[in-house]
C-alpha cells in the first residue's frame, strides 16, 4: 500500500532540481515491488485459507472471494466514475457497453486494475492448485527456475514485442483485450504469486530460510537496488531518456523489475520476521497501516487529486520537498477517513460489505 501510493505521487512530480530526481526514482522505480507484492501477498493468503491437501469447495469458496474483492471493487469503480464525472463532465461512456467495458478492463480509475487481475486469480484458483501439485510432483527448485525464466520471456515479449495482425482492428473487444492486455492478465505475475503460495505451503521452511540466510538476502535486496539506481541514471544521463520514459522502462515487469521485486519480497519478509517483538511502537504502527491498508488503497486517488491537482497552491509537486509533503499528506488523509469510515462501520455494517467486502 505505501509502495502503490509512492507510485502515483511519483506521477504528479516535476523534477525541477537533482534532490527532485531522487525523489523521483524512489517513487517511481525503486517503490515498484509493490505491484507484485499485492500478488505475492495474495498467493500467501490463499494458499494459507485453502491448503493444498485440503478439498476445495469452489462454489463457496468463488462467491466468498467475490464478496470479499468484487463487490468492492464494483462499488468503488462507480463511485469513481462518478466523481471523475463530476469534475470532467462528459469524460465517461455511461452506457451499459460503456460501463461493462470500463469494469470490465478495471478503467475506472488508474490503481484499481490490481483487483480484476486479483479476481481473475480467485476465478482460475483450481489451476494454481493443480500446478502447485504438479511443481511437488517434480523438482520444487527446477519448476520455480523454469518458471522465473518463462515469466521473464513472457514479459519481455508482452512489453516490447507483442504485435498482432491489423484485420483485429475491425473486433474493437479482442482489440480491447490485446491493447489492456496489463489491466486484467494474471500471467504477468504468476510467479510472484505461486512465490506467496509457496512460502504458506511450505511456511515453516521459509521462515528457516529466511532467518538462516539474511545476509545473503539483504545483499541481493542491496545489488538489485544498485542496478536499478544505475540503470535509471544511465538511461536518464547517457540516452536522455525522459523520466516517464525510464518509469516506463523500469517497471516491475521488465528484468531488472522482476529480479528487484524478487530480492525486495525476500528482504522485506526477512527484515519483518527478523523485528523483535517487543519493539511495540513498531508493531503497533505496522497494525495500524496493515489493518487499514485496503480502504487507504481504495481512497487514497481523491485525496492526490485533490492536493496535486485541485489544490496547487498547497502543494505544487516541483521537487522533493513538495513531492514528499504530498505523499505523506495523502497517506495521513487516507488512514483518517478509513479510521472514520471504521467507526461509521460499526453502525452500518452494510456500508462495510459494500466498500471493505466485509460486515463489521
Amino acid at each position: 500500500m505505501l509502495g502503490v501510493i509512492a507510485i502515483h505521487t511519483g506521477s504528479s512530480i516535476t523534477a525541477l532540481s537533482d534532490s527532485a530526481v531522487l525523489v523521483y526514482l524512489l517513487f517511481e522505480v525503486l517503490s515498484r515491488y509493490s505491484v507484485p507484492a499485492f500478488f505475492f501477498i495474495s498467493g500467501f493468503g490463499l494458499l494459507s485459507a485453502y491448503r493444498l491437501d485440503k478439498p476445495l469447495h469452489y462454489r463457496s469458496y468463488l462467491l466468498k472471494r467475490l464478496q470479499s474483492v468484487g463487490l468492492p471493487y464494483i462499488v468503488w469503480s462507480l463511485l469513481y466514475i462518478a466523481y471523475y464525472e463530476h469534475y470532467y463532465p462528459g469524460n465517461a461512456d455511461l452506457s451499459p457497453s460503456g460501463l461493462f467495458h470500463t469494469l470490465f478492463f478495471g478503467l475506472a480509475v488508474y490503481h484499481i486494475y490490481f483487483l480484476v487481475i486479483l479476481i481473475w486469480f480467485y476465478v482460475m484458483f483450481p489451476l494454481w492448485r493443480f500446478l502447485l501439485r504438479l511443481m511437488h510432483r517434480f523438482s520444487l527448485l527446477l519448476s520455480m527456475l523454469l518458471l522465473f525464466f518463462l515469466q521473464l520471456a513472457f514479459n519481455y515479449w508482452t512489453s516490447n514485442f507483442w504485435s498482432y495482425p491489423a484485420q483485429f482492428a475491425n473486433y474493437p473487444f479482442l482489440l480491447d483485450l490485446l491493447n489492456y492486455r496489463l489491466n486484467y492478465l494474471p500471467l504477468h505475475y504468476l510467479f510472484v504469486f505461486i512465490c506467496g503460495a509457496l512460502a504458506a505451503v511450505h511456511y515453516q521452511a521459509f521462515s528457516r530460510l529466511l532467518q538462516k540466510y539474511f545476509n545473503l538476502i539483504a545483499l541481493f535486496f542491496v545489488l538489485t537496488v544498485a542496478l536499478l539506481c544505475t540503470r535509471f541514471f544511465y538511461l536518464l544521463e547517457v540516452r536522455k531518456y525522459t523520466l516517464e520514459a525510464i518509469a516506463n522502462t523500469l517497471h516491475q515487469l521488465s528484468s531488472e523489475g522482476l529480479l528487484y521485486t524478487l530480492a525486495s519480497l525476500l528482504f522485506f519478509s526477512a527484515l519483518l520476521q527478523k523485528t523483535d517483538k517487543a519493539a511495540s511502537f513498531f508493531l503497533r504502527i505496522n497494525n495500524l497501516f496493515s489493518s487499514h491498508s485496503f480502504l487507504i488503497y481504495l481512497i487514497h486517488p481523491v485525496f492526490l487529486h485533490q492536493l496535486a491537482f485541485r489544490w496547487p497552491f498547497i502543494f505544487d509537486p516541483k521537487g522533493s520537498l513538495d513531492g514528499l509533503l504530498t505523499y505523506c499528506s495523502v497517506l495521513v488523509l487516507s488512514l483518517v477517513s478509513s479510521l472514520l469510515f471504521t467507526k461509521l462501520f460499526a453502525f452500518l455494517p452494510f456500508l462495510s460489505l459494500l466498500l471493505t467486502g466485509r460486515r463489521k
